[in-house]
């Protein structure tokens, strides 16, 4: 699903992953939600952004 993506992120990419706006994106990082690797510029592991997907997705799946 990310396979097109590098394995280290600008918060732009996040936004475009995710679909979010900037707002978000930062909102995410700056609360650890997704832990930043780097910062100013922040820059994140795409494996951290996949371990936040598949959380919520299980996260949704179990209010099915």
């Amino acid at each position: 699903m990310f396979e097109s993506y590098p394995e280290v992120l600008s918060i732009e990419d996040l936004m475009k992953m995710l679909r979010i706006g900037r707002n978000k994106a930062y909102e995410l990082v700056n609360s650890g939600q997704i832990p930043p690797f780097l910062t100013k510029p922040h820059r994140i592991l795409k494996s951290k952004v996949i371990a936040y997907a598949e959380k919520q997705a299980d996260q949704l799946m179990k209010f099915d």
